[in-house]
């Protein structure tokens, strides 16, 4: 059954104690636990409302609306009582701001609000993360210019705020983690912020459990949740099958640590890493990503599951087992140049599916991949003749592109192969 709240916050941890922890008493849940209130739908559509306005711009890099989104997170944080990260700033929000310059880019600041737990624990601390900035405003454009990003990312961070308002009002216990909210900018330039965070961390790498990140989190509908970085700690799946069992929400467990998130900048330090996701749709990068679109109860689910999951987190008496899942596929990445993703065919892909091939999702329409003729359900496996068995051969064989580039494509349509021609577009 989809979109249903826990019965208890005791019953799914119940189901995880003989496979994370050997009693009760030592994981620091208790099974007479009262239940927990759903996250309210309502609130969250506020402030995906809020951030998704056409007063924030779009969010993008170095604009008006992006300043006004970070100040919007930081005063949340302030009136949660969230402690800042720098508190010998002055300003009465620059506490919670981490200002960082990335060459070539705009100035930017992450916004980073602590709930401060227990230092004497080992690992201290929790990371949980949402990208706010988005795509800015094209004036080119006909009809409406702004990208208003209220799936990518808004949704992520009225998820963020909603964890951190649970946790920051549950009453305080003994031996509890630190938490440390960031909401990152620069994401869509590059993972500029979470890049810069995890060079300039609050609590150093290896003393952190878990990197928890919430990006495009809005449309969840009658879709698995799909999870990336289940394989990045030995524990992760035991945990996540066990917390879902008061949820139903059928989840997509997707091992790889690296990807196009701010996860990847944690899991490039060693840390466990899970990238909450939702799933691809024709909106994605395209002004038409808009908060009526969201399906808010669904965003409260996936709330309420990333919650107890940084509960659980907050509270596990033992370090996870880190695995390097996808480690060729991060260093990869990490060879790429820092650069906006300036390239696209049009499509997003289906991200449940791991290797042989790109499985096209949903296609833009008007866009390249519409144009050439992809179907949702065609798997790329080839561009120019180069594999594409991952995402990440996809996007680097891509980023040796510039729009109106002519490429061929090698596609599998339901069992038969295919050769299709396409033109490479902006990727916006």
């Amino acid at each position: 059954m989809r979109h249903r709240a826990p019965l208890l916050a005791g019953l799914a941890l119940t189901a995880l104690l003989p496979l994370a922890s050997p009693a009760p008493a030592a994981s620091g849940f208790a099974a007479e636990e009262p239940a927990r209130p759903a996250c309210d739908p309502a609130l969250l559509e506020q402030d995906v409302r809020s951030l998704a306005s056409d007063g924030m711009e779009g969010r993008g890099l170095g604009s008006e609306g992006l300043e006004r989104a970070v100040r919007l997170v930081a005063r949340r944080f302030k009136s949660l009582g969230l402690q800042p990260a720098f508190p010998e700033k002055s300003g009465l929000l620059d506490g919670y701001l981490q200002d960082f310059t990335a060459s070539g880019y705009p100035a930017s600041a992450n916004v980073i609000g602590i709930l401060p737990g227990d230092p004497a624990l080992a690992p201290r601390a929790v990371v949980v993360g949402a990208h706010v900035d988005h795509l800015g405003r094209d004036p080119g454009l006909e009809g409406d210019p702004i990208y208003n990003g209220a799936d990518d990312n808004a949704s992520g961070v009225a998820a963020l705020m909603a964890i951190a308002r649970r946790l920051a009002e549950s009453p305080s216990r003994e031996r509890e983690r630190t938490v440390v909210f960031v909401a990152f900018t620069g994401e869509e330039s590059g993972l500029l912020g979470s890049s810069y965070y995890t060079e300039h961390p609050v609590v150093p790498a290896e003393q952190v459990i878990a990197m928890v990140n919430l990006d495009t989190v809005g449309r969840l509908h009658d879709r698995p949740l799909i999870l990336f970085g289940t394989g990045t700690a030995q524990e992760f799946p035991a945990i996540l099958e066990g917390l879902d069992l008061a949820f139903g929400l059928r989840l997509a467990l997707r091992p790889e640590g690296a990807g196009a998130s701010d996860q990847t900048s944690f899991f490039e330090k060693d840390i466990p890493v899970l990238h909450f996701f939702t799933g691809p749709h024709e909106d994605y990068h395209r002004v038409t990503d808009s908060a009526e679109r969201v399906d808010y109860p669904g965003l409260a689910a996936v709330t309420d599951f990333a919650g107890e999951l940084v509960r659980y987190l907050r509270y596990r008496d033992r370090p996870l087992t880190f695995v390097a899942a996808g480690r060729e596929q991060a260093e990869k990445l990490k060879q790429m140049p820092k650069t906006e993703r300036r390239v696209s065919l049009g499509f997003m892909p289906d991200f449940a599916q791991a290797s042989g091939g790109v499985k096209v999702g949903a296609v833009t329409p008007g866009g390249a991949g519409a144009a050439a003729g992809l179907q949702p359900g065609d798997v790329i496996t080839a561009i120019d003749g180069e594999a594409t068995d991952t995402l990440v051969d996809y996007t680097a064989t891509l980023r040796e592109h510039a729009p109106g580039d002519a490429v061929t494509l090698t596609v599998n349509r339901a069992g038969q192969g295919l050769t299709i021609q396409a033109t490479v577009q902006e990727r916006k």
